[in-house]
């Protein structure tokens, strides 16, 4: 993903704070290191955003194919 250990621990932080419910629960340690795992709502919660992304996408389709399709080809890579 491309983040550190740290972040990637500070934004599950965030999440289990922002929900009434965990989204992820940690296990420490033992002979496989610990790791972590998405609860029960954790599932459903990523169930619904794929869910929601999907629906948005196939909504925005036809005004993003506009967008690209005027989009400047040369400024890619171009601050």
């Amino acid at each position: 993903m491309d983040m550190s250990y740290r972040r990637a621990w500070l934004l599950v932080s965030e999440m289990n704070r922002m929900f009434c419910e965990q989204v992820v629960e940690s296990q420490r340690g033992g002979k496989k290191g610990g790791g972590a795992a998405l609860t029960p709502f954790g599932e459903q919660l990523l169930a619904r955003f794929r869910r929601m992304e999907s629906i948005l996408q196939a909504s925005l389709a036809e005004d993003l194919a506009w967008l690209e399709a005027k989009r400047n080809p040369r400024q890619d890579g171009q601050g």
